[in-house]
């Protein structure tokens, strides 16, 4: 753990190995209720993340506390009826002949979000139809919480860029603020595996030798990172923090390294991915796919 403190102004510990985000994730201490407070710079980056990722009034599932019961039943039942199409996927159906199609060298790479889209849309919508405006408005989405240059924020913000992206992926999505975060958000982490699996499908020594889980397991991708706040002061990993500090969990970097594979999903956590067997069997339907149609 890196712990960066100016009193007043910054409170911010960035966490990179993997079992010390597993124990802070256990950790009762440590939440996702996101009380923006000083210091300054943390307010500003709650203030952000908080803002863009909340809709009507409303947080999206991935931003809501440990202790919402609404968000828990909603997390499980979505986890439920994700899983139940796994084994299916698995097998490389029709549905996923776009993609599979993509790995094998088929159309341009702005394409990818496209496909990824409408694919995650039809999980939440059978009429949802992915287009050119859709996906601009997940790209501007998933950008926004991260974007380095405060004056564009600011920007992006007045202007109403980010307001009208939500607006627009909500209500294609009936306002299911789950399903506006897997449009959204998790799709872009389905286009960085895919776009690895594609780099990974033009080896021919890997095409032919490689099962599909062991393709996807060299494919899947994190988010970059997540946040959580400390609801009191404690120590962890031998690290001091104080009521408010904020953790930047840094899985992307973290799930690479030895032990770090179940924070791809935070498996086994009360944060844990609905998706954690949806998307890898997808991944593996996709590889057996494209590897049906070699030539």
């Amino acid at each position: 753990m890196k712990r960066f403190r100016i009193p007043g102004f910054i409170d911010v510990i960035n966490v990179d190995d993997p079992n010390e985000i597993i124990d802070l994730n256990h950790d009762p201490r440590v939440d996702r209720q996101f009380r923006p407070r000083l210091p300054i710079f943390n307010w500003l980056i709650l203030k952000r993340s908080l803002s863009v990722l909340s809709f009507a009034g409303r947080r999206f599932p991935t931003m809501e506390p440990r202790d919402s019961a609404e968000r828990a039943s909603a997390q499980s039942k979505l986890g439920v009826a994700l899983s139940a199409q796994a084994s299916s996927l698995r097998e490389g159906p029709e549905e996923l002949e776009s993609l599979a199609s993509w790995i094998r060298g088929a159309g341009s790479d702005s394409q990818v979000g496209l496909f990824v889209q409408q694919l995650v849309g039809r999980l939440f919508s059978p009429t949802f139809a992915a287009t050119q405006e859709s996906w601009e408005a997940a790209k501007t989405l998933v950008t926004a919480p991260r974007l380095s240059n405060w004056f564009k924020v600011f920007w992006w913000f007045v202007s109403g860029k980010v307001r009208r992206a939500k607006r627009l992926l909500a209500g294609m999505v009936n306002g299911d603020l789950s399903a506006v975060n897997g449009i959204g958000i998790a799709s872009h982490n389905i286009v960085k595996s895919l776009v690895q699996m594609r780099r990974l499908y033009s080896d021919p020594g890997a095409r032919s030798s490689l099962s599909a889980e062991k393709a996807v397991s060299q494919c899947l991708t994190a988010p970059v990172s997540l946040f959580r706040q400390a609801t009191s002061a404690g120590t962890s990993g031998g690290c001091p923090f104080s009521k408010y500090s904020l953790f930047v969990l840094e899985i992307g970097k973290a799930s690479k390294s030895n032990g770090g594979r179940s924070l791809v999903f935070m498996d086994d956590s009360w944060s844990g991915c609905p998706a954690a067997q949806w998307v890898p069997a997808m991944l593996e339907g996709v590889w057996k796919r494209a590897c049906s149609g070699s030539v």
